[in-house]
C-alpha cells in the first residue's frame, strides 16, 4: 500500500492523518494573489473580470459606430436631395462632417480590435483555469504525493506562463492599434494637414 492509500485507510478509520503533500502544496498555492478571487487585482479571476466587462462594451461601440457610419453614409445623399436649395450645402457638409467623426473615432479607438482582444484574452484565461483545476483533481488522484506535486508544478508553470503571455499579448495588441494622428510640416514652415 502506497503512502497516499495509508493516509486516506487512515482517515477512512476515524484516525488523524497528516495533510498530504499535494493538498499542502494547493494550500500554499492557492494563498497566493494570482489565485485570489475577482476583487484581487492581479489574480487570473480579476482578469477574467476585467475582459468579461469590457468586452460587450467595446462590441456595443463598435456596433453603434458601424451602424451609423453606414446611416450616415446611404443617407447623404437623400437628406442633401430633399433639402431645399439654400440648406443643401450646409446639410451636406454637416453630414460629411459627421461620417468624419464616426469614422474618426471608430478609427483612433479601434473598438474591433479591442472587443476581439478582450473577448479572446478572457476565453484564454478562463481555458487556463479549467486546464489547473483539471490538473488539480488529476494530482489529486496520482499514485504518490510526488507525482501529484509533479503534476501541481507543471500545471503551476504552465499557467503563470499562459496567463503572463495572454494578458501581454492583448496589451500589445491594443497599444498597436492605437494610432495618434501625425501634423506633417509643409515646406516653408507651415503646417499642413
Amino acid at each position: 500500500m502506497g503512502p497516499r492509500s495509508q493516509s486516506v485507510v487512515e482517515a477512512m478509520d476515524g484516525q488523524p492523518s497528516p495533510q498530504s503533500q499535494v493538498e499542502a502544496f494547493l494550500a500554499a498555492v492557492h494563498a497566493q494573489p494570482f489565485f485570489g478571487d475577482e476583487n484581487q487585482q492581479g489574480s487570473i479571476r480579476w482578469y477574467i473580470a476585467y475582459y468579461k466587462e469590457r468586452a460587450p462594451k467595446r462590441r456595443l461601440a463598435f456596433r453603434i459606430s458601424g451602424f451609423l457610419l453606414l446611416v450616415l453614409s446611404v443617407s447623404l445623399p437623400f437628406l442633401t436631395w430633399v433639402a431645399g436649395p439654400e440648406y443643401q450645402a450646409s446639410v451636406a457638409s454637416t453630414l460629411s462632417w459627421l461620417i468624419a467623426l464616426v469614422a474618426a473615432a471608430s478609427s483612433f479607438f479601434n473598438w474591433q480590435r479591442a472587443w476581439q482582444g478582450y473577448t479572446q484574452t478572457q476565453l484564454t484565461l478562463q481555458f487556463l483555469l479549467t486546464e489547473w483545476e483539471l490538473k488539480t483533481a488529476e494530482a489529486r488522484a496520482a499514485g504518490t504525493d510526488a507525482e501529484g506535486v509533479a503534476i501541481l508544478r507543471d500545471a503551476l508553470n504552465k499557467i503563470m506562463a499562459g496567463v503572463t503571455e495572454a494578458v501581454s499579448q492583448e496589451t500589445a495588441q491594443y497599444f498597436e492599434g492605437v494610432h495618434v494622428p501625425q501634423v506633417q510640416t509643409v515646406p516653408g514652415g507651415k503646417k499642413g494637414a
